[in-house]
């Protein structure tokens, strides 16, 4: 792997990451026996040069980049999706609780991922920005089954804006609404759940990597109105200098099998977070993990 100097200007695109070979990446410090895991590629094909735009932090001077550097460790480029899903008994080898300055309520994220977004966080303040907060980071595949089927049972009780959205005023109507009918079966209750909320073992939030934003101004809920934020600006511009990628971009919804999302930031390492976002790949193109 060829890691060119800092200050080089940041290639319009770079070149295949690697070749597609259907898997994914289920790596790390507990790996089930009792659920199946798709077949994925070793790391060892994970082969791409590393391109540095300016990586300087216009306050924070005390960056700890041994943090931030993760010389494309395994535990960090590990998939977590629809097609690429973590046993029930997966969990990171070591949590920690975020601090309380940062986060709505008490949570915890990987450690290493949790000291490179204080060194983010600390800089985003240092440039002015304080007006975010995490509102979720690590989900173990316990919570994720409640929250599901909290949603579900939730959607057979009546019809949301998710339902009217996902499966179309005149489905509901004809299939519920004529019939005097209050709430959707089973089976389509979870078609809507899915097109909103990740089923058990499919939530990047298992891997303890990932933490989704919020800002005052949102009153609570996630929605597109984060990316016209000042925080969204800036994160923008100057997350994968702290290994952290926008994970659901928009556009990439096929790809990434998720919905947009701008407030949900994950972290892979300063390494793959600038290959990723100079080449404008997700995570399943950097990994060559996209079906053909």
């Amino acid at each position: 792997m060829l890691f060119l100097k800092k200050n080089v200007r940041c290639f319009v695109a770079l070149l295949a990451v690697l070749l597609c070979l259907g898997g994914c990446i289920h790596l790390g410090p507990k790996e089930t026996t009792t659920d199946p895991i798709t077949t994925q590629p070793p790391l060892e094909d994970v082969k791409a040069e590393h391109y540095y735009k300016d990586a300087t932090y216009a306050y924070v001077t005390d960056v700890d980049e041994g943090v931030l550097m993760t010389g494309l460790s395994k535990t960090y480029l590990l998939l977590a999706n629809k097609s690429c899903v973590l046993g029930a008994d997966y969990e990171p080898q070591e949590l920690v609780t975020l601090p309380a300055k940062w986060t709505t309520y008490s949570m915890k994220l990987e450690a290493r991922a949790a000291d490179a977004l204080t060194e983010m966080l600390e800089e985003m303040a240092a440039a002015g920005i304080r007006d975010t907060y995490v509102t979720s980071a690590y989900r173990s595949y316990k919570r994720q089954q409640e929250l599901f089927e909290g949603y579900r049972e939730k959607e057979m009780q009546g019809f949301s804006t998710e339902a009217y959205d996902f499966l179309g005023y005149e489905y509901i109507y004809n299939q519920y609404l004529v019939n005097g009918k209050k709430g959707l079966n089973a089976t389509d209750a979870e078609r809507v759940v899915l097109s909103y909320s990740a089923a058990p073992g499919t939530s990047e939030h298992q891997t303890g990597l990932c933490v989704d934003f919020i800002t005052a101004e949102m009153a609570g809920i996630l929605d597109v109105r984060f990316e016209q934020s000042d925080v969204f600006a800036w994160l923008k511009e100057n997350a994968y200098k702290f290994g952290f990628v926008l994970r659901y971009p928009k556009g990439k919804e096929t790809t990434t099998g998720y919905s947009y999302e701008p407030w949900h930031y994950r972290f892979v390492g300063r390494e793959a977070a600038t290959d990723i976002y100079c080449a404008n790949l997700t995570l399943e193109e950097y990994l060559g993990a996209v079906e053909q």
